[in-house]
């Protein structure tokens, strides 16, 4: 076997593990620049009102694997052209019952918060919606995802 055989089927590898990381880039960036674009229109165009904590509650939620899952649960009322809304959010899920605890304890009962709700279905809202890392998080780790395997591709590629 020559040297010239050995190399190209080592650029042949190269090539295929960068074009595997160009398609995860691009299916990445397709998942999350429509999520993305989702956040920043709720931001631009869903109306603020300022709502009140009815109740807030950690519950305890089944999850695959006989694990448990424990929610942040708001119940919000807010007006809307004269009529009160009542809602129920969820505000964090995970697997830590001092977390969900902890994000319960920054909306105690009575107390009063911005929201967006959707000018076309007013019982669907939003509750911490803003330019932070919290309401971007998920169509940023998709975005960053996508970076990350596109530098690979690039770097396989060339």
């Amino acid at each position: 076997m020559s040297s010239g055989a050995v190399s190209d089927e080592k650029r042949g590898v190269w090539q295929l593990i960068g074009f595997a990381n160009l398609i995860l880039c691009v299916l990445f960036v397709l998942f999350g620049v429509p999520f993305f674009w989702t956040q920043v229109r709720v931001l631009r165009d869903w109306p603020v009102a300022q709502a009140q904590v009815l109740r807030s509650d950690v519950i305890v939620q089944p999850a695959p694997g006989h694990e448990q899952l424990y929610a942040a649960k708001l119940q919000l009322l807010y007006t809307v052209d004269g009529k009160p809304i009542v809602v129920e959010l969820t505000t964090f899920e995970g697997k830590n019952y001092q977390e969900a605890e902890a994000r319960t304890t920054q909306f105690p009962v009575g107390s009063r918060h911005a929201i967006r709700y959707d000018p076309h279905d007013s019982t669907q809202a939003r509750i911490g919606a803003g330019w932070n890392r919290r309401f971007f998080a998920v169509p940023l780790v998709l975005l960053s995802m996508g970076g990350l395997f596109g530098v690979v591709a690039a770097f396989c590629l060339v």
